[in-house]
């Protein structure tokens, strides 16, 4: 019955990409994790071919030495959703129902494939250009997260996220109790034909998309993450990863103006937080990015609330960082 299937939870094995030395930890589809390694591993093919030049924050910290880093992290995530919108689904229901028979569509949504270091290479230098961007449209968030990071003496870590979708879920409240439903159904295709058709018993596209990063030589734990906020979350966790691993503190990091393509589409306008420094802001409109700058105020909200704690490999202490466009804090115990 319906009621034994809330309680049932899965534990699926984390799907990954390395990035300068680091392994960067997903949940698998039917979330939209995948997005952001695709994008991660699009910038590191780009830096591995000498396209760009590797990421480094400038000396005021109010945004990367080279225009070209943000121009990248941009296409590469737009690549990134491209992919997500059109093959994450619930896997295991697709595999097991074998509701798609067209068995290279099957392929093409298994993890594995989507992410192919050398399919995402070909793609990324294909389409990369150093001076233009590509064509872009409309954003409509949605959001609705709380999260938490944990790490103890022993460096064990959770990473946990939480929603209920679009403000109050669905706004149903069940009798005698003090929470709303969640609305997660609202992330379904009506396309027949797409693998993350509305189907029964079927998991839908997911936003939440909690994360690990490890040292990939040992997988021994580098710093666990989250970064609330919709289809924010994979671009936070490739802009919040390229960060760390071009030397930043977490709380750094975290501060650093971001970008965010709202409605999580390869087409979709991209919004540029206030606080980038103004040369890089003018040459990203050189380049043609359809582009809402200087968000400020309240609209910070669309990018997101990112939390990290990082452990230092050699002495075990943990560094935290909690993000100052929302509430929270890093606390000790």
């Amino acid at each position: 019955d319906m009621a034994a299937d809330h309680t049932q939870c899965t534990f699926p094995e984390s799907i990954s990409v390395e990035y300068k030395g680091l392994k960067v930890h997903q949940i698998p589809p039917n979330g939209q994790g995948i997005a952001g390694l695709i994008a991660l591993s699009g910038l590191k093919a780009l830096e591995d071919g000498n396209h760009i030049p590797a990421p480094k924050c400038n000396a005021t910290g109010t945004g990367w030495e080279s225009e070209q880093t943000m121009h990248a992290m941009i296409e590469m995530m737009r690549l990134g959703f491209a992919d997500a919108r059109k093959f994450v689904c619930d896997q295991e229901f697709c595999n097991t129902n074998d509701v798609i028979k067209d068995p290279e569509l099957k392929e093409k949504i298994r993890s594995k494939s989507l992410l192919n270091q050398e399919r995402i290479a070909e793609r990324a230098i294909k389409v990369f250009d150093e001076t233009k961007a590509a064509v872009q449209g409309l954003p409509d968030p949605t959001s609705c997260t709380v999260s938490f990071q944990v790490v103890d003496k022993d460096g064990n870590a959770v990473s946990f996220v939480n929603s209920n979708f679009m403000g109050f879920g669905t706004g149903l409240v069940p009798k005698g109790c003090g929470f709303t439903l969640q609305n997660r159904g609202a992330g379904f295709s009506f396309e027949e034909s797409h693998p993350n058709v509305i189907e029964p018993y079927k998991r839908p596209y997911h936003t939440i998309i909690p994360a690990m990063i490890t040292h990939a030589d040992t997988n021994e734990l580098y710093a666990t993450i989250s970064n609330m906020g919709g289809f924010m979350q994979p671009q936070g966790h490739m802009q919040l990863t390229v960060a760390l691993a071009s030397g930043m503190d977490p709380q750094t990091a975290i501060d650093l103006p971001r970008f965010c393509i709202a409605d999580g589409t390869h087409n979709g306008a991209v919004m540029i937080e206030d606080g980038l420094d103004e040369e890089s802001l003018n040459k990203l409109k050189e380049q043609g990015h359809n582009m809402i700058s200087n968000v400020d105020g309240f609209g910070k909200s669309i990018f997101g609330k990112a939390q990290i704690i990082k452990r230092d490999r050699a002495t075990g202490v943990l560094i935290a960082g909690s993000d100052g466009r929302s509430d929270g804090c890093a606390l000790g115990f």
